[in-house]
């Protein structure tokens, strides 16, 4: 599951290379980046600082203000079950990530050693991190590998056409049962370092149909539809198990281009907790022998999921296409979930799906949404009958509409011989 995910992904980002090229990217917007630094283990109530970290990443950038890459860090730092007694290991981590460049999307950007204002990238990842063999005396661990999720920041400082030094924080997040205990653990790596770039200035350029005002094709939509609280969807089939749930959501927006969409939705609100079959077993007053099953559902809880999308549009991936009133969009992203109680539960999620969208109006659309919501089982309450990291989620489907602000260039335009009433 975890290198499907990883390939999705990948496919997502890279599917455009069978495409007309300057639709989904441009030639020469390649780079590479190599970083090295610090980093700084919370683990369990403690914390460490370490060195070195290293870091490699290559990548391509797929229009003004995103980026995709691959990132692979490898990182020195005492484990869990090291932390009395001084020793270190390697940690080896690879994400898919991707990069956006506030700039390009808010305000006139020239080419400058420092851009004004100055450059800052948010970044959101997911992937995999594997911890080797750990020997304390006479003590082993074995190998530990999971999945893991990254928030972080890149700044870049130009230098010419070609070189930028950077400065990046990355924040790992990894599940509950990587590397010891059960307790929370994050990863935080500080790097320096220079990137190269294939002689293209990422900040002049424009792909086919790319909205070219940053008061253009924004939209809001709100939509509702229904929730599964799954734990490996079990009792998927068993109404009552209570694990159906109503779900709201509203999300805001911005179609860059024909092919390229980014959104920021805030998904959930109703959950479950892992529902529970009882065994009943008895003698009747007749002395018939009698066996029933009950179910008991788990707690009802509310939570919330902050995601960013990166959407690609299939219907016009190849060319833009006038008078195509649908449109289909897979989609991949992550964010911050968080469940409401007494002492609030906080960590990160990652989702993936896709919405069909419908032209109705220059200033409005209709979308139906399938998605699949994966979270920590610390969020939830547990884990599924396997104890599966990625097997505890919510899937989604939901309907709703959108509503387009200012001017809506990269959708929809009418046919070239139709006429208007």
């Amino acid at each position: 599951m975890k290198k499907v995910l990883l390939s999705l992904l990948l496919v997502a980002a890279c599917m455009g290379s069978q495409a007309q090229r300057g639709n989904v990217y441009n030639d020469k917007t390649l780079f590479v980046s190599l970083g090295v630094g610090g980093t700084y283990y919370q683990n369990s109530g403690s914390s460490q600082f370490a060195m070195p970290s290293v870091s490699l990443s290559v990548g391509r950038w797929l229009m003004r203000p995103l980026a995709f890459r691959l990132s692979g860090d490898m990182i020195m730092a005492p484990s869990y079950y090291q932390f009395e007694n001084g020793g270190t290991t390697t940690f080896y981590m690879g994400s898919a990530q991707f990069l956006w460049d506030v700039n390009a999307t808010f305000f006139h950007v020239y080419n400058k050693t420092f851009l004004y204002p100055f450059p800052v990238y948010p970044m959101i990842g997911l992937g995999v991190v594997m911890r080797p063999e750990v020997k304390v005396g006479n003590f082993s661990q074995g190998v530990d590998h999971d999945v893991q999720t990254m928030l972080g920041f890149h700044m870049p400082v130009r230098l010419n056409q070609h070189l930028s030094l950077f400065m990046e924080y990355k924040c790992f997040i990894f599940p509950q049962a990587f590397d010891g205990d059960g307790g929370d653990k994050f990863m935080h790596t500080f790097n320096g370092g220079l990137t190269f770039r294939w002689g293209d200035n990422p900040f002049n350029r424009t792909t086919a149909y790319e909205s070219r005002s940053t008061r253009d094709d924004w939209f809001v939509g709100f939509g509702a539809g229904v929730s599964f609280s799954s734990f490996e969807f079990e009792f998927f089939d068993k109404p009552d198990a209570r694990l159906w749930n109503p779900t709201p959501e509203i999300m805001i927006g911005r179609n860059y281009s024909h092919v390229w969409t980014i959104r920021f939705e805030l998904s959930g609100f109703f959950a479950r907790e892992r529902a529970h079959e009882e065994l009943n077993m008895g003698i009747n007053d007749d002395g018939s022998f009698y066996s029933n099953v009950t179910m008991h559902p788990g707690k009802w809880y509310t939570y919330n999921m902050l995601h960013t999308d990166f959407m690609i549009n299939l219907s016009h991936l190849l060319n833009f296409k006038r008078g195509v009133r649908w449109n289909f969009l897979p989609y991949l992203g992550a964010g911050p979930v968080w469940r409401y109680r007494s002492q609030p539960v906080f960590d990160l999620g990652a989702d993936f799906g896709i919405m069909a969208r419908r032209f109705m109006d220059n200033m409005g659309d209709f979308y139906i949404d399938l998605k699949y919501l994966m979270v920590p089982p610390r969020i939830v309450g547990g884990s599924g009958p396997t104890g599966s990291y990625l097997g505890v989620g919510f899937p989604m489907l939901t309907v709703g509409y959108i509503f387009n602000f200012e001017h809506s260039t990269t959708r929809y335009r009418m046919p070239v011989n139709s006429t208007i009433n």
